[in-house]
């Protein structure tokens, strides 16, 4: 089983691969961006806990178990940029209507488009879904859902 360290390092990498060569793959972004409505179709996600409005909020949404399983978020099935806003953000992934769904995402407060790390510690806020803390870095079966919203807590260490 992986470390924290050895996951996030992952994370950082895929992010990487994923936003420059793997974005074309993933899904168009909806537009919408902190709206919440009665009749949300689709996948809703929350981050919550974003500490300031820098940069952007970068999710990814994964349905593939090994995938998640092994930091693979180029295979990711939903992936938005939204921007970041103190406190909670909201974005919907309108063509995930059905199935059981993980959400990792970061916090790019510099706006580099990379997971930033320092002396193998996040510099930036990350959340994966079903992590009960920093520290916790569960596999799909606990990281998914099939529920139409989900919501993820950033964790930031430094």
């Amino acid at each position: 089983m992986a470390t924290t360290k050895q996951r996030l390092s992952a994370i950082l990498i895929s992010a990487a691969i994923l936003i420059v060569g793997a974005f074309t793959a993933s899904l168009v972004r909806s537009g919408q961006t902190n709206e919440t409505t009665n009749a949300v179709k689709g996948l809703e996600v929350t981050v919550e806990g974003v500490r300031n409005g820098n940069g952007n909020v970068i999710i990814f949404v994964m349905n593939d178990a090994d995938a998640f399983n092994a930091s693979e978020y180029a295979t990711a099935v939903g992936y938005h940029e939204i921007p970041a806003s103190p406190g909670n953000v909201t974005t919907t992934f309108p063509r995930l209507t059905s199935g059981r769904y993980a959400v990792v995402a970061f916090h790019d407060e510099n706006g580099n488009r990379d997971f930033d790390m320092k002396h193998n510690t996040p510099a930036e806020g990350y959340a994966i879904s079903g992590a009960k803390d920093a520290s916790d870095t569960p596999l799909f079966d606990r990281a998914a859902s099939d529920k139409s919203s989900r919501k993820v807590e950033m964790f930031y260490l430094d």
